[in-house]
This record gives C-alpha cells, sequence and structure tokens, in this order.
C-alpha cells in the first residue's frame, strides 16, 4: 500500500500498487530493491512532485514519499549511537582506594565535615574496593589497620580517581613487629612445640600438620607474644584441614584474637631469589626461644613448595614465611632434611605452599555454618581414628632423617681421626715395628682426648637442637598408648628408636667399648653402619605400614 500525494486537497492518500506490480514479474526485483533500501521519514506540508520511472500507470503519479524500510515499518528504527558523557558532565565520579594492608578498614570522608560518606572492611586478598562519588565533591580517604590510620591529601573529584594509602609499617622494623603479631607458638600438650598464624581473618590459624600432635585437637594451645608482658593465649581451636602428607593444617579459634594481631593472605607464587622472612619459635635442648625472625631467600621453588637458602630450627614448623615489605605469606615453614657431609651445614629447610591453606580456608569459609560445623566434625573424627597412626609415620620420618645426618656426622668423624693417624706417622722417624705401635697408641688417645671431644661438642650445640628425633620422647609414649597403632608397628618403632638413640650417643660422644677398651677405628665404622641400617630398615616398615591414605 502506497500513499499517493494529491495536491488539490494537499493530503496523503493510499494507493494499491500491489495487484499492478505483481502482475510484472519484472518489477518485482526492483520492488523488493526499494522496500529494502528507501530510507526517508513521512514529511508534512507542500512536497515536490517525483516521478516514478518504473511504474506502469500510463501517466505521471506523484507518489509521494519513498517507503519506510522494514524495521521503521515494524517499530523497531534504531537509534543513533550517542556520544559518550564527558567527566565535566558526570553527576559521578568512581574513586578507587588503595591500601597495602590485608584486612584495612576504607573510610570515605567529607572533605569538609570529616564525615563518614561510606565505609568498607577489605577481606581475604582485597586490597582495593570502588566507591561512586558526587561530582566535585571533596573528600578525604581513611585507612583503618587493626588500629593504625592513615589518612590522604583532600581530593576533589572532577574525574574518576584511584587514591592509595599506605601505611609506614613495612620498613624493616616494624614490618617485623607486625608479622610477629600474627605468629604464635603452637604448644602441644606433654611437651613439643611449634609455630602458627593468623590467615585470612583473625580467628583462622595455619600451621604445619605435624605440629598437631595431640590426641584432642582441643588441647593445643596458640601463644601470641610468649615468654612477654603482653603475652595471651588461646585454646580449643577445631580441625578444619589437616593433610599429613602436604604438612599443612588449618584451625578454627572459638573466638577471634584481639584488634592489635594482623592477619596474613597468599601473595601469589614464589619466584627463586624472593627476599623472605620467617617468623617462629625457634627451640634449643626441648625449649623454645622468644619469637624470633630470620631474613632470607628463596633458594628453589618446587610445585606447591619453595625451599629457603639458611636453616632453620624446628621450632620454626609451621612458621609464616612471608614476603618482604608485605603482608603476603608465600610458605608455611615444613622442616626438611637432606643428607650433608658436613655437620656446619646438615641440611636445607623447606616450606609448604601457603596456597594449599588458602584453597582449604576459601572453600570451608564460603559454606552455610551448618555446612561449615559438618565439615569440621568430619576433619576431626578422620583426624582423631588417624591420630595414632599420623605420629608413628612423623615419628619414622624423624629418627630416619636423623639418623642419616648422625651417620654421616661419624663417618665424617672417623675420616678426620685416619688423617690425623696419617699425619702422625709420616712425621715419624725410622722406627721399630713396637716403637711404632706405642707411638701411634698415643696419637690415638691424643685424638679421643683432645681432638673428639671438641668435634662432639659442636654436634650438640649446632646439630642435635635441630633435628626433631631429639623432641620425640612425648610423642612416643602416646604411640605406644594408642590402641589403633598395630602391635607390629609398635615393634618396629621401638627397634629403629634404641637404634637411633645409640646411633646419636655415638655421634655426640666417643663410643667405647665397657671396660674402658677403645673401638678401632674399623670398629667403630663397622658399630656405626649397622646401627644405620637398623634405624633404616624399620623406620622404613613404620613408613611403609603408616602411610597416608
Amino acid at each position: 500500500m502506497l500513499r499517493k500525494y494529491d495536491h488539490q486537497s494537499k493530503q496523503i492518500m493510499n494507493t494499491s500498487l500491489c495487484h499492478a506490480v505483481l502482475k510484472s514479474p519484472a518489477l518485482i526485483g526492483c520492488w523488493a530493491l526499494l522496500f529494502l533500501c528507501s530510507g526517508c521519514q513521512d514529511q508534512g506540508g507542500d512536497l515536490p512532485p517525483v516521478t516514478n520511472a518504473n511504474q506502469n500507470t500510463g501517466g505521471s503519479v506523484n507518489p509521494g514519499p519513498p517507503i519506510q524500510p522494514a524495521d521503521q515499518m515494524l517499530g523497531n528504527a534504531p537509534t543513533p549511537a550517542s556520544a559518550p558523557t564527558p567527566d565535566s558532565a558526570k553527576k559521578e565520579f568512581q574513586l578507587t582506594a588503595r591500601t597495602d594492608l590485608f584486612g584495612s578498614t576504607i573510610s570515605i570522608l567529607d572533605g569538609a565535615t570529616s564525615e563518614v560518606i561510606e565505609e568498607f572492611t577489605l577481606t581475604k586478598g582485597e586490597l582495593t574496593h570502588e566507591f561512586t562519588i558526587p561530582r566535585e565533591k571533596t573528600v578525604v580517604v581513611q585507612a583503618n589497620a587493626f588500629g593504625h590510620v592513615q589518612q590522604s591529601a583532600p581530593v576533589q573529584l572532577t574525574k574518576n580517581e584511584e587514591v592509595s594509602v599506605e601505611f609506614d609499617l613495612l620498613g624493616e622494623a616494624d614490618f617485623r613487629e607486625l608479622i610477629k603479631s600474627a605468629t604464635c607458638l603452637v604448644r602441644i600438650p606433654d611437651g613439643g612445640f611449634g609455630s602458627g598464624f593468623l590467615y585470612g581473618d583473625r580467628q583462622t590459624i595455619v600451621t604445619a600438620a605435624h605440629c598437631v600432635a595431640a590426641k584432642n585437637v582441643g588441647d593445643l594451645k596458640y601463644t601470641f607474644y610468649p615468654d612477654e608482658s603482653r603475652e595471651v593465649t588461646y585454646e580449643n581451636a577445631r580441625l578444619l584441614f589437616y593433610d599429613q602428607k602436604q604438612d599443612v593444617a588449618v584451625l578454627r579459634l572459638a573466638e577471634p584474637v584481639s584488634e592489635e594481631h594482623y592477619w596474613l593472605w597468599s601473595g601469589g607464587s614464589a619466584a627463586q631469589g624472593d627476599e623472605v622472612l620467617v617468623m617462629g619459635n625457634p627451640g634449643r635442648n626441648g625449649e623454645y626461644d622468644p619469637m624470633y625472625a630470620r631474613s632470607c631467600k628463596v633458594a628453589a621453588v618446587r610445585p606447591d613448595e619453595l625451599r629457603l637458602d639458611v636453616e632453620i630450627y624446628p621450632g620454626y614448623s609451621g612458621g609464616p614465611v612471608v614476603r618482604s615489605g608485605t603482608t603476603q605469606v608465600l610458605g608455611v615453614v615444613s622442616y626438611k632434611i637432606i643428607q650433608s657431609d658436613n655437620y656446619e651445614q646438615v641440611g636445607y629447610s623447606f616450606a609448604r605452599s601457603s596456597d594449599i591453606a588458602g584453597d582449604a580456608f576459601t572453600q570451608w569459609i564460603n559454606l552455610s555454618e551448618e555446612l561449615q560445623e559438618g565439615h569440621i566434625t568430619r576433619v576431626e573424627d578422620r583426624y582423631s581414628r588417624e591420630f595414632g597412626r599420623n605420629l608413628a609415620h612423623n615419628a619414622a620420618i624423624a629418627y630416619y632423617g636423623d639418623s642419616a645426618v648422625y651417620t654421616i656426622i661419624c663417618i665424617s668423624l672417623l675420616q678426620d681421626y685416619k688423617i690425623h693417624m696419617i699425619r702422625k706417622l709420616a712425621e715419624l722417624p725410622p722406627l721399630t715395628l713396637s716403637q711404632r705401635r706405642l707411638v701411634l697408641k698415643k696419637a690415638h688417645e691424643e685424638y679421643l682426648k683432645d681432638i673428639a671431644p671438641d668435634i662432639a661438642e659442636k654436634v650438640r650445640e649446632r646439630v642435635s637442637p635441630k633435628l626433631r628425633g631429639t623432641h620425640l620422647d612425648s610423642e612416643h609414649k602416646l604411640i605406644m598408648e594408642d590402641e589403633s597403632v598395630s602391635r607390629t608397628v609398635k615393634d618396629s618403632l621401638e627397634k629403629s628408636r634404641a637404634a637411633y638413640l645409640q646411633l646419636k650417643e655415638a655421634a655426640e660422644t666417643i663410643v667405647k667399648k665397657k671396660k674402658g677398651e677403645d673401638r678401632t677405628a674399623e670398629e667403630f665404622e663397622m658399630f656405626i653402619l649397622e646401627l644405620w641400617g637398623d634405624v633404616r630398615f624399620n623406620a622404613e616398615e613404620v613408613i611403609t605400614a603408616t602411610a597416608p591414605r
């Protein structure tokens, strides 16, 4: 249906052309093209006459405006694209506030009245938050991190802005104090200790799985600022994650610690050469030292594990490995020993990736309260059932690893002894066989009296406090009393422990035969190797029988 302009009445009239067009097949293509491509709007008032050369009407026709496109006929005409609104015309702006400490509360203050316009507490790994602020508004960005408050200079918003409020707490002295506030001493019932740290909030503690060595997890105690006037202890934590193989545990306190304590969060992947701080409670002779920090570097990175370029005492186990100048934790100290032929460098220290704890915590915190409780109940039930097995497994590993170190120390002492005797022999003038025997016997006695004790003292002072087997007396008793541990496992562990203690004594003293008769170098070597074989064989029996399922 077309519309025709009547010059007499100055009105547009509808004219039916359908019949005429359809009668002419040649015109169908042109008509379709006209239908799809014409785009003029109807216009009021006088219109100029238009002649359609393709119409076969027997005369000139003024058809009026061209036909509208199909989308306009159907009421779907596209609107022209609008140009972006310039900042000067916006009524509101986006203000991105950034801080450098997890857990900060960011407040937007009115620059004129100091009243709080909007406030947001960062959670988990957040360090930024976006606020919508009215245009031309002057504001101050304030960040409150556990009692420490920092403010930005006044900002008049004429466009979208990003404002950073950084705390002056990440310098060397303040930084160590900050990490210290997040780290605790983990006390194991009946002796033993490790470290742990607040993670994700002020109510969650991460530590090494082997530090959770209590039949009842609620008996573990978590002490912040140990041996200081501000010391505070928490207990009755629940176990929400425990992985013996990865040596990571996550526990939930019954209530949050006070607001003066910071918490840490995973800070991305570690890289070789990263400068880090390790915080924990180093131990000496079965007793913990005050909280202490060590600066070091990441020496190597493996999947879910990183190696540090310094040795870490066992009391650091479970402590955080923090990226220097941040509150980003990279690892959980696990403390592993490898063999070394130098007792001055008895092994490497390892940490497990903090992402292991991060994944467990994130999954748990996102559950409903009912599901959270059910999850903890299942984890604690499984832990209780396997407590004795896990403890025996860890003890066997400790005896095995420590015995390897003591064996190497003894072999090293033997090599030193042989070098000493060769030098004495080289200094001898021509002597009879009996004279040579007397001189060598005297040199042997001198070595045992003057040289060997010094080496044994160094071993006791430097090596022994670092090894886990030294602190397993109470754990060994728990294993022997646990009915879930088989008699076969207990017997093998007893044999491994007995050989371990003899080997330890041999390295820390100069072992003699009964009645004061000295062992020869060959006898001593044979004695040491036999002990090492006994420890290794029986420890492997226990490790295999109690391997994580």
